[in-house]
């Protein structure tokens, strides 16, 4: 498999089936499916196995849940030679979204790929009405509710699972100080909301920023 597509589980078992048909409709399916399984209990990490074959799937079971160890556990089982991370309740905007996605990487020079999420139908009033998720200025850096991202250069700087956040922030961060580029490619984009009214975005925005201040210092140093 070219592809490897790594989806972090929680208890989401009717967000993955409706995830998984838009992935079965994709122009590209040459990737694999690894599901992260964070302790569901409703056969979340089961439901995989009604939309692709066995041999297209992997699922491992994550103790001590974190973000960066979920990202890091999803590529330590990948076969793929690009890692696509999504949440189960990312849903893509076309059955050419890996297409589009993946072609950014025809250079070299380029590190990963993302794209801002799209605020879905079932998004709070605030988020529809602010798209404070979109309209946030975060350059060219990876969000890992739907990226891609060069195994190789995975292999050789991982997501610091130090962080309790942020973590991919850090990896484009790092890439970028070496030369290498992340794409923000708006064919990428995905439906997605945290349901959060007006005073939970702020306070996530705040925290975000706290996170990447640290990051930014690491790297001054």
């Amino acid at each position: 498999m070219n592809v490897s597509i790594i989806i972090r589980v929680k208890n989401e078992r009717l967000n993955l089936e409706k995830l998984f048909a838009i992935l079965k409709n994709q122009t590209n399916q040459d990737f694999e499916i690894i599901v992260v399984n964070n302790n569901s209990t409703d056969g979340s990490e089961k439901v995989v196995l009604d939309f692709f074959p066995k041999d297209r799937v992997c699922v491992v079971d994550i103790k001590d849940f974190s973000y960066p160890r979920a990202c890091n556990l999803g590529a330590e089982k990948a076969k793929g030679k690009y890692l696509v991370y999504l949440s189960a309740h990312s849903f893509p905007i076309s059955n050419t979204w890996l297409a589009d996605g993946l072609s950014n990487f025809e250079n070299e020079k380029v590190a990963g790929v993302f794209a801002f999420p799209i605020p879905g139908k079932d998004s709070t009033l605030a988020e529809k009405i602010s798209g404070i998720p979109n309209k946030i200025k975060r350059g060219g850096y990876l969000g890992n509710t739907n990226s891609i991202i060069r195994k190789d250069l995975w292999e050789k700087h991982k997501f610091d699972e130090g962080l309790i956040g942020s973590e991919d922030y850090e990896w484009s961060l790092y890439w970028e100080k070496k030369g290498f580029s992340v794409i923000n490619e708006p064919k990428f984009q995905v439906y997605h909301s945290h349901h959060l009214r007006f005073l939970g975005l702020i306070k996530r925005q705040l925290k975000w920023k706290k996170q990447t201040e640290e990051i930014n210092n690491k790297f001054k140093t």
